[in-house]
């Protein structure tokens, strides 16, 4: 006999499983795949940065084995449907992320050896850590759509309702992930907080009869809690942490210099430091390119506001502010992104509370934008690697709001990472052309003279708003009343024609690809 109502048809499997609570698992697993992509840039940012280049790759694999999973879970709940492998589903999810710290400290230095090609290696790394975790994650949800069906006729809100509940657990976990987690916790403490999440959903599901589940969220939890109290342990021994913040994985080292001079150092990106600090002269600067900054007493004498964007270590303002390196009454404006960076060298790295110094936590461009002050002196020093151009700082537009902040007899000074010439040197001249275009003069210093105009290095750019012909003659020589520092940077100005490459623009600035030949 049929039922009274063919649209109340029963799915097939419906009513012999009962799940606890589905929607709220399908919210959670969304919610643990996003903060474990949030997390997994941080991971990877080490050996490969943080450039779109890293994210475009972490999006794209993790968008890959969602729908690898999500098209293995539909096709395992059609041939095996039960609650028990949805556990089993999650425990191994769950244990997928609990490995992920281990396979970064065994694999995450060689990624770059065995990739040099960042695109190469940033998919690589993203494979090799995230492709067991979000295909297991993926599964979940059309696997308990498929536990959840109950009738044909409401097929479509069953799915709906789970899919949506999902995605706006991804939205939590974003949100949760981007601006919590990653602020307060290191990348170890939430990948196993994450592994011990799937476990807890798996204990979940199976209504605690799941003694591996329970197993590995007890161990994933001890492990959390164990890598923070060993950090804490270490770090009381008087060892230097690695601080996570909203914008930044620092790593912090010491070592010592070609003299013997210990020096502290901090490193954001792979292979090149951020910032560093003698710790026998905390003021001196230890970075070439920064001591360029001693320019600006004989060049523009008199000047007393100086602008910083780019705090990192705060090496030049701590130069400034020492007795002797500047006048008594100078002002600094220091504009940081990131808090956690003026955490670690307050704390660090010896940076001086002083009522001259004023430190800005905000996006160097947004400042730029909104700011109506100007400045004697306005140090530029936003490119800290070729992993991680932030293009809105050369593009024309920010040219013209840096040439509204300066001084009619002022100058910028930017430090740029490229070559001087060559495919290497795109960066380089497209920045240079913007300056070149708002700017009455543009010098360009070589600060290592000795490496070849086609290869990479620091490049000093000094962009003056007025027509200087009294630097003419300073820059000639023989500079006999100026200190031998002094002179020697002044000998580094380069004095060949610069090939044009079209500016950079705010609506076209394709730095990733002129950055990209510096690393090949």
């Amino acid at each position: 006999m049929q039922n009274r109502d063919e649209r109340k048809r029963r799915a097939p499997g419906g009513g012999r499983t009962h799940l606890p609570l589905p929607e709220f698992t399908a919210f959670a697993a969304g919610a643990v795949i996003m903060v474990l992509e949030m997390t997994g840039a941080r991971i990877m940012a080490p050996h490969v940065g943080t450039s779109i280049i890293v994210w475009t790759s972490l999006i794209g694999v993790m968008l890959a084995f969602l729908a690898l999973g999500t098209m293995l879970g539909g096709r395992m709940a059609d041939k095996k449907l039960s609650s028990r492998v949805l556990a089993l589903i999650l425990l191994g999810a769950g244990a997928g992320t609990g490995i992920i710290p281990v396979a970064h400290r065994l694999f995450g230095a060689r990624m770059m050896e065995v990739c040099p090609n960042v695109y190469a290696g940033a998919v690589a790394g993203a494979v090799v850590y995230f492709a067991l975790p979000a295909t297991l994650f993926g599964m979940v949800t059309p696997y308990i759509v498929r536990l959840r069906l109950r009738d044909i006729a409401s097929s479509g809100g069953t799915v709906g309702r789970l899919y949506a509940l999902s995605t706006v657990g991804s939205i939590a976990g974003t949100f949760l992930g981007g601006f919590v987690l990653i602020s307060f916790f290191s990348c170890t403490q939430i990948l196993l907080a994450v592994a011990a999440a799937g476990a807890l959903l798996s204990l979940f599901v199976s209504r605690g009869k799941n003694p591996p589940a329970l197993c590995l969220a007890l161990l994933a939890l001890g492990g959390a809690f164990g890598s923070a109290s060993y950090a804490d342990w270490r770090i009381g021994r008087g060892a230097l942490p690695s601080v996570e913040t909203p914008y930044n994985h620092i790593r912090l080292y010491e070592g010592l210099t070609a003299d013997a001079r210990r020096v502290r150092l901090i490193q954001t990106d792979p292979g090149k430091i951020q910032s560093a600090m003698y710790l026998d002269d905390p003021t001196a600067l230890y970075c070439e390119y920064t001591r360029y900054i001693a320019l600006a007493g004989p060049l523009f004498p008199g000047f007393r506001r100086v602008l910083v964007l780019g705090g990192g270590g705060y090496s030049i303002p701590r130069w400034l502010l020492a007795k002797g390196n500047a006048p008594e009454d100078l002002e600094v404006d220091v504009v940081e992104l990131d808090p956690g960076m003026t955490r670690v060298t307050r704390d660090y790295f010896s940076l001086p509370d002083s009522p001259r110094l004023r430190v800005h936590h905000e996006d160097a461009r947004r400042f730029l934008n909104r700011n109506a002050a100007v400045w004697d002196i306005i140090f530029v020093d936003v490119f800290n690697s070729w992993y991680s151009v932030p293009f809105q700082m050369g593009t024309g537009e920010a040219a013209l709001a840096l040439r509204r902040a300066t001084a009619p007899r002022g100058a910028v000074m930017m430090n740029v990472i490229s070559a001087f010439s060559g495919e290497k040197g795109a960066l380089f001249q497209a920045i240079h052309a913007n300056l070149k275009n708002v700017f009455a003069e543009v010098h360009v210093f070589a600060v290592d003279p000795q490496s070849g105009p086609d290869e990479a290095q620091n490049l000093l750019l000094l962009a003056l708003p007025e027509k200087r012909p009294d630097l003419a003659e300073i820059f000639a020589g023989p500079h006999a009343a100026l200190p031998d520092a002094v002179r020697r940077m002044l000998r580094t100005r380069i004095t060949r024609p610069i090939a044009g490459v079209a500016a950079l623009s705010d609506d076209f600035a394709p730095v990733e690809r002129y950055a990209q030949k510096l690393l090949d």
